[in-house]
C-alpha cells in the first residue's frame, strides 16, 4: 500500500512543509510508502523532507506546454480547458502509479477555501478508479462552496476536518463521511536553532502577508491598522519588533511586505526581519515559542504559537482561523478580522494580548496537551 500526497507542492510555503512532515510522523510508515508530489525537490531536501517522505519532481510547465496551453486558450476560448489540460499535464503521471490499495491524501489544509482547483481534478481522478482519497485537515466556509466542489466531497472516501466550524458546515451538507481532528501540524517539535540577535529584550514576532494587508505594502485599510499597532509598540513598550516571513512562494511572498516595513522603519533599530529562507519550518516553531508575544497571517505560523504557548492574535480573514481559535476555547479578541474589522480593533486586541498575556499563556499550557492527544487517534481512524 503506498500513501500518495499530490498536493503537497512544496515548503517555500512552510505551511505545506509542516502539513507533509506531521503528516507523515502521524502515520509512522516507511518513507517508501508515503510519496508527495513536489514542485521544487532541491528545497525540500534541504527542509530534510526527503529523511520522511519519498519526493517525486512534478512535471516542469516545459515551452512546448507552455505555447500548447496558451493555443488552447485563445482557440477555445475556455480557461477551464486551459485549467483542466494543466491540471493532466501535472497531476496525470503522478497519479497513474496508484492502485486500488492505495489511497490518496488531499493535504493543503484551506485549499478548498479559495475557487475550484486541483484538488476537484485529483480526487475525481482517483474516485473514477476506485482509489480511496482522504481531504486531509481541512477548512471550508459555507460561502466557499460550490457545486463542483459539493460533489466532489461526496466523492471523499473520508474528510478530516481541523476544526469544528468546518465540520458543522460539512455536516449540515449532509455528509456522513467526517472526523474531526486538530491540524496535524500541532505534533512538530520546535527545533533548537540560533535565534537572531533582536531576542537581546523581549520580542514580539509578527507575520504579515499580502492576503491580509490587501497588498505588498501598509498603503490600504488594514496597512494603516498595521501602522497604528506597529508606532504603539515602538512609543508605548519595550518590545523588540521581529518581522517573521512564513511563505516565499512567488506571487505571495512574505518578504515581500516584511522587506517594505523595515525599509519604512529604517532608522529604528527595533525592527529586525529574519531570513526565514535559513530556517526549516520546526526551527521557525522554535523563534516564534521564544517570543513574549506572537501576532499572525499565516495559519501554520499562528499554529506555531499556539502549540507552544506563546500568546497570539490570529489575523483571520476565513474559518480556518476562527474555528482553531474557537476550538482552544479562545477569546474573541485573539481574532482580528483582517476582511471585516472595525476601526482600531487591531490595537485594542494587542492592548488585551498585553494585559491578558500571562493568562493566555497558562490557558495554552493547560489546553494544548489535551488538545494534541487527539492526533493520537488519527492514524487508526485512516486505516480503519
Amino acid at each position: 500500500m503506498k500513501i500518495l500526497l499530490p498536493i503537497h507542492l512544496d515548503g517555500g510555503n512552510r505551511g505545506c512543509e509542516a502539513i507533509t512532515l506531521s503528516t507523515t510522523k502521524l502515520l509512522n510508515i516507511p518513507k517508501e510508502q508515503i510519496i508527495a508530489l513536489s514542485n521544487n525537490t532541491q528545497l525540500d531536501t534541504r527542509l530534510g523532507l526527503n529523511k520522511y517522505v519519498t519526493l517525486q519532481a512534478s512535471p516542469k510547465a516545459t515551452l512546448q506546454f507552455k505555447i500548447k496551453r496558451k493555443l488552447l486558450k485563445i482557440l477555445t476560448q475556455d480557461e477551464l480547458k486551459a485549467t483542466s489540460y494543466t491540471y493532466r499535464h501535472t497531476y496525470l503521471p503522478f497519479l497513474k502509479q496508484a492502485s486500488e490499495n492505495d489511497i490518496m491524501l488531499s493535504t493543503g489544509g484551506d485549499m478548498m477555501c479559495y475557487g475550484n482547483n486541483q484538488v476537484i481534478y485529483t480526487n475525481e481522478m482517483m474516485f473514477s478508479k476506485g482509489v480511496k482519497t482522504i481531504l486531509w485537515g481541512c477548512s471550508i466556509g459555507k460561502e466557499n462552496l460550490t457545486p463542483e466542489k459539493i460533489k466532489t466531497l461526496q466523492h471523499f472516501s473520508k474528510i478530516y476536518t481541523r476544526e469544528s466550524l468546518t465540520t458543522e458546515v460539512l455536516t449540515n451538507l449532509g455528509l456522513k463521511n467526517v472526523a474531526t481532528f486538530p491540524d496535524p501540524a500541532f505534533i512538530l517539535n520546535p527545533e533548537v536553532c540560533q535565534l537572531p540577535n533582536v531576542f537581546t529584550k523581549d520580542v514580539i514576532g509578527i507575520n504579515l502577508s499580502n492576503y491580509v494587508v490587501g497588498d505588498y505594502n501598509l498603503d490600504t485599510n488594514f496597512g494603516n491598522e498595521i501602522k497604528k499597532l506597529i508606532e504603539y509598540i515602538l512609543q508605548e513598550t519595550k518590545l523588540n519588533i521581529l518581522l517573521i516571513p512564513h511563505v516565499l512562494w512567488k506571487g505571495q511572498d512574505d518578504r515581500i511586505i516584511t522587506n517594505y516595513i523595515v525599509d519604512h522603519y529604517k532608522n529604528n533599530s527595533r525592527i529586525n526581519a529574519l531570513n526565514s529562507d535559513s530556517y526549516n519550518y520546526c526551527q521557525l516553531r522554535y523563534i516564534i515559542s521564544q517570543c513574549k508575544y506572537f501576532i499572525g497571517a499565516r495559519t501554520h505560523a499562528v499554529i506555531s504559537a499556539y502549540s507552544t504557548c506563546t500568546p497570539a492574535i490570529a489575523l483571520g480573514y476565513s474559518i480556518k482561523s476562527k474555528g482553531i481559535a474557537k476550538d482552544l476555547n479562545l477569546p474573541k479578541e485573539l481574532i482580528v478580522d483582517s476582511k471585516n474589522y472595525t476601526k482600531d480593533e487591531l490595537l485594542t486586541s494587542f492592548k488585551y494580548l498585553l494585559n491578558s498575556g500571562e493568562e493566555i499563556r497558562k490557558h495554552l499550557q493547560n489546553t494544548i496537551p489535551e488538545y494534541i492527544k487527539q492526533l493520537n487517534n488519527v492514524a487508526s481512524w485512516l486505516f480503519k
